[in-house]
């Protein structure tokens, strides 16, 4: 079984909306309905839970009410790592049998993940942790004290993407062992993953179009990407 935990308790305080940005329209359908319309149709994926800001719970009940399969609801954190482990503890809660059990981690924010949801769907059959990069196109500097100390290898750089998918069990334990060591400034699971894990993730290849919505800017060209037919590969 496989379950899929999306993160949209976000505030979205940079893009400077009265709601949530997942609440937002983008072409007439807020933009977590993009990543629960990938999900519904998804066989491996039976059960989701909704990590969000219970301030606005009525907007999303209203919001997910149509979808046939399961969503359940938890309140989110104060940062992204709290949210995932609230609701991991909530998969927890909700499925006894766990031996076998897969989860994917998305961002809510990022709603044209349908092709790299299915990739880390398929490669999470043989993995126990997998999580989807892209080639950066940009030379990045490393600065310290207002100097540049290292350029690393374009080469070897990759920007990190979700959905991440892993063993629940091997990832619920990573958190939890987090939590317990007070270590919460990890920004994505795939290096939460890595560190108590001593081991990697395996990777597949993301896409450009998956990327994270931000600001009015990420609006308009997901307006473009919709307008052009571009976002059900």
């Amino acid at each position: 079984m496989t379950v899929a935990l999306i993160l949209a308790g976000g505030k979205g305080t940079r893009f400077q909306s009265p709601v949530p940005k997942q609440l937002v329209l983008l072409n007439g359908k807020s933009i977590l309905e993009y990543s629960l319309d990938i999900v519904e149709v998804l066989n491996d994926i039976e059960l989701t839970v909704l990590v969000i800001d219970p301030s606005y719970e009525q907007m999303f009940r209203d919001i997910t009410e149509k979808y046939n399969k399961r969503i359940e609801f938890c309140e989110g954190g104060s940062t992204r790592q709290e949210s995932v482990y609230n609701g991991l503890t909530r998969i927890n809660e909700l499925i006894p049998l766990k031996e076998k059990l897969k989860v994917l981690i998305h961002d809510s924010a990022r709603p044209f993940a349908r092709s790299v949801f299915q990739s880390v769907l398929k490669k999470l059959k043989t993995e126990e942790a997998v999580v989807p990069v892209i080639k950066t196109k940009d030379t990045v500097y490393i600065i310290k004290d207002e100097k540049v100390v290292d350029i690393p290898c374009r080469d070897h750089l990759f920007n990190v993407q979700t959905p991440q998918g892993f063993s629940f069990s091997a990832i619920f334990d990573c958190h939890r062992l987090a939590d317990k060591k007070q270590m919460h400034t990890f920004t994505d699971d795939g290096s939460l993953y890595s560190a108590f894990q001593k081991t990697q993730p395996a990777i597949v290849a993301g896409e450009s179009m998956n990327f994270k919505i931000t600001d009015k800017k990420d609006m308009l060209l997901g307006e473009y990407y919709l307008s052009k037919g571009k976002t059900e590969r």
